[in-house]
């Protein structure tokens, strides 16, 4: 079934964009790659890609304006969200710095930083190898019942595998398109598609400051979520928003359950810590030393619970 949801692009810079046509506390989630500033149009030769099927014209920004660049596309974020929306920004390290000072001076709260794994396919002789980019999740302040949401078991019924596709580090896979056209350092689109089921709801609104290839409109779109994308550059805009109209609305993924048996193991277990963590509290005349933890963290989770 062809997606129903609504999708607005607009050719033009995203904090002007923003500014212009989006209203404040609007948008349930953000999720966007900026550029990082690092003359981005020219890294194919540093990088030895193939990019005869690259769309041309991408545009990066001039390190001497970084800093206020992402002042005021960010400051711009932290406007339109909703209480308890839901902030994710994919960067690189050199100017990392940049991002972060401006996220600081915005009323968001950080939740996760969050590694992706990522081989850039090249080798260094006096240094590590670089191989991760930094996923920021950021979220306005809830406010009375607009509450940040955060689908925990959306992918898994049992919080042991939930705990596991929810770890701080994450593979980022290639964007492996063959003969395709496609943007300049586009994402994978299942890279994608945990960050919007994880931080949003269908029906919900999802914008993307710098579009690019426009993979989170048709990740938004295949997930009924309505979206709101921004694109500086002509040719990228005009090879990619017809691809919003192709995108299938999939239904709801039902969420993977373990065996019988092997949840039968798990149970047994996890009855096994709830009667030694209710044993030490009787025999304990104050607080265990985990319980001392586990209020110093609150992080910290039972898979139980």
């Amino acid at each position: 079934m062809q997606s129903k949801n609504l999708y607005q692009v607009y050719n033009q810079s995203c904090a002007e964009g923003m500014r212009e046509h989006v209203k404040d506390n609007s948008i349930d989630l953000i999720f966007t790659d900026p550029p990082y500033g690092i003359d981005g149009d020219g890294l194919d030769v540093h990088y030895h890609r193939d990019e005869s099927k690259v769309v041309s014209g991408y545009i990066d920004v001039p390190l001497s304006q970084y800093a206020k660049f992402s002042q005021d596309w960010i400051t711009e974020c932290a406007r339109v969200l909703r209480p308890g929306g839901s902030l994710y920004i994919v960067s690189g390290y050199s100017n990392l710095h940049h991002i972060l000072n401006a996220l600081h001076a915005t009323d968001l709260e950080e939740i996760n930083h969050i590694i992706a794994k990522y081989s850039f396919g090249v080798s260094t002789k006096n240094k590590f190898v670089s191989s991760h980019y930094h996923v920021l999740f950021w979220a306005k302040p809830s406010k009375g019942a607009l509450k940040r949401t955060f689908n925990s078991n959306y992918k898994y019924t049992d919080q042991k595998d939930s705990y596991h596709d929810r770890l701080s580090v994450q593979d980022m896979p290639r964007a492996h398109n063959p003969g395709q056209t496609k943007n300049k350092n586009q994402l994978n689109e299942d890279f994608i598609e945990k960050f919007v089921m994880y931080s949003s709801n269908r029906g919900d609104t999802v914008l993307d400051c710098f579009g690019g290839g426009l993979t989170t409109g048709r990740t938004a779109l295949r997930w009924g979520r309505n979206f709101i994308g921004f694109e500086l550059n002509k040719n990228a805009y005009d090879a990619f928003v017809p691809t919003l109209d192709t995108v299938e609305e999939q239904p709801d993924p039902i969420p993977v359950s373990p065996n019988a048996k092997e949840l039968a193991k798990r149970e047994k277990m996890r009855e096994g810590w709830r009667k030694d963590r209710a044993k030490k509290k009787l025999s304990a005349p104050n607080d265990s030393p985990a319980d001392t933890i586990k209020m110093a963290n609150p992080d910290l989770i039972d898979f139980d619970q």
